[in-house]
């Protein structure tokens, strides 16, 4: 399908950025041995597609570079980016790997499908979060996080369309931006959504784990219902300066602090340090 489908410019799809998408419908077969389902989205150098894996017998996710992407070098740098942060993952809060075809002709990888609403999706419907719950899903996704960091990778790219709500908990995705701590961002191309990175991303300094608490604070701040008891506490992870916000660890037990006794998500004999 894929090698016809280049070879026959003329069956491709053109996408509202001008540039062509695959033309799969229900059922073609897609790489890897998938089935296609529905394109779920697209973007700039790779298209998101929910398909069925007849070897898993369940639905998962393909990502592969778009028709006009697939012998680009950055297409692959952007799915093995992925790749990084999520091979060998056994943390609930990330989703996990399933196969990796970063080095084919059309770069891929298939990831599980995590079904649920995003969180903005979730906010437009039903409203601000109560101060406790939004405290609760800031804590799930920091241990999330905390789990990449120490990997040395950052996700860069937290907001609220890239977490997705299953039965209720908080699941991160979307991990295209990840880079590893320390490295150096492209001159004047920061990494990111505008609104979600911190002042130091926008002037491209080097990556660091400081990004993502800032990045989550923005995404706690349109979350939770304001003014709220929180505010104090977000407003500590939103800090222009990275040296003023709270590192992961310390930013659990901020949170923490806003939820009912007893209420927490780990026993109270377990601690950080």
């Amino acid at each position: 399908m894929i090698g016809n489908a280049l070879d026959a410019p003329d069956r491709l799809l053109d996408d509202e950025d001008g540039q062509p998408l695959w033309p799969y419908q229900e059922g073609d077969p897609m790489p890897g041995g998938h089935r296609a389902w529905e394109r779920l989205g697209v973007g700039r150098r790779c298209e998101t597609w929910l398909v069925w894996s007849p070897q898993l017998w369940t639905p998962a996710v393909v990502k592969l570079a778009r028709p006009h992407q697939a012998d680009h070098p950055r297409a692959a740098r952007t799915l093995r980016r992925e790749v990084a942060a999520l091979c060998d993952n056994p943390h609930p809060v990330l989703p996990r790997l399933y196969a990796d075809g970063t080095t084919e002709a059309v770069p891929w990888i298939a990831l599980e499908y995590v079904d649920g609403p995003t969180l903005a999706d979730e906010l437009d419907d039903a409203g601000p979060l109560a101060p406790a719950d939004a405290a609760l899903l800031g804590i799930q996704l920091l241990t999330g996080l905390r789990a990449l960091h120490r990997r040395g990778l950052a996700h860069l790219d937290v907001k609220p369309d890239n977490v997705v709500l299953r039965d209720g908990r908080p699941v991160l995705i979307d991990f295209g931006s990840a880079r590893e701590i320390g490295s150096a961002q492209p001159a004047g191309h920061p990494v990111g959504t505008l609104g979600y990175a911190p002042p130091e991303m926008e002037a491209c300094e080097p990556i660091t784990a400081a990004m993502d608490v800032y990045a989550l604070g923005v995404t706690l701040r349109e979350a939770a219902a304001a003014p709220s008891t929180l505010t104090e506490s977000i407003d500590a992870l939103c800090a222009p300066e990275p040296r003023r916000r709270p590192a992961v660890a310390a930013a659990l037990e901020l949170l923490g602090e806003h939820l009912p006794p007893d209420a927490g998500p780990w026993p109270s004999w377990a601690t950080e340090r």
